[in-house]
């Protein structure tokens, strides 16, 4: 399914441009990249609602950290 394949390669996008912010994620999110791709390969797409929500909720914070401004640091 090309959407699903779509969303993998975004998230793996974005775990490697949050990773300049921070290393909180990047072990957490490649675990779940290879879980994600595992099931691609089977090709069983039942949970693409789910990588969905993950690549949004993902966006959302790696948008944050690059609109962040420290004033008093």
């Amino acid at each position: 399914m090309k959407e699903y394949k779509k969303l993998v390669d975004e998230y793996h996008a974005i775990n490697e441009e949050l990773f300049n912010f921070t290393e909180i994620f990047y072990d957490d999110i490649s675990y779940d990249i290879d879980g994600y791709v595992s099931m691609y390969y089977d090709e069983d797409y039942d949970d693409i609602e789910s990588l969905r929500n993950q690549v949004k909720s993902f966006r959302a914070i790696l948008n944050g950290m690059k609109t962040m401004k420290y004033i008093f640091c």
